[in-house]
């Protein structure tokens, strides 16, 4: 029982570490290795990379990725304050870019090429291509804050702009007789009253 407990008390050396070696190759490398993305997936995410669908937001600068519940909230998480951006901000509240531009081009559609002139004024001719095209009207819409800015955005005459805010306070009025009288058919109304109170619903006229 001696030479047990004396033993016991004074292992040998060179037995302790062959022991040690053969736990830790036992243990698996997952097991070792600490995946760091799982815990912070913006210091993983690179320039290029994909962002975690809880991070979905890239930050253009240095390619971190924030959540979305951190854009438009009052303090910059982006380097360059880019989730704060005022256009971005307000895109945010407007109705989808695409569904925008596809509303505009159904217009043209229905009623030709030189129809929006009745809306934008004189420069909305051909399809809208001297202020920009469709794309560039429908991205501009998005993003300026006022209708002030949209005018100054596309260089609009003082006259035509006033002629669309004239178009939105009918529309806020609730005076769909300024809709009929741009030759919008009664099929169109409730959509083009829909689209111009989504504008409208976020501060375009204030």
């Amino acid at each position: 029982m001696v030479r047990v407990a004396t033993a016991m008390a004074s292992p040998n050396p060179l037995l302790l570490v062959l022991v040690i070696l053969t736990i830790v190759a036992a243990i698996p490398k997952a097991v070792i290795a600490i995946d760091l993305s799982r815990l912070y997936g913006h210091i993983s995410s690179k320039r290029g990379d994909a962002c975690h669908p809880y991070e979905p937001f890239k930050c253009p600068g240095d390619g971190n990725c924030i959540s979305i519940q951190y854009l438009c909230d009052g303090a910059p998480d982006c380097p360059d304050g880019y989730d704060e951006d005022s256009r971005l901000c307000t895109a945010a509240k407007r109705p989808p870019v695409e569904e925008t531009g596809s509303f505009l081009k159904s217009l043209l559609a229905s009623h030709g090429p030189n129809y929006l002139e009745k809306l934008f004024g004189t420069k909305a001719r051909d399809a809208l291509k001297p202020l920009g095209g469709v794309d560039k009207v429908a991205i501009t819409l998005s993003e300026s804050q006022t209708i002030e800015d949209f005018g100054a955005a596309l260089h609009l005459l003082r006259s035509d702009l006033e002629h669309l805010r004239s178009v939105f306070i009918a529309v806020e009025n609730g005076d769909l007789g300024m809709l009929k009288s741009l030759g919008i058919k009664d099929s169109e109304l409730g959509d083009v009253k829909f689209f111009l109170e989504k504008l409208l619903n976020t501060g375009f006229l204030d």
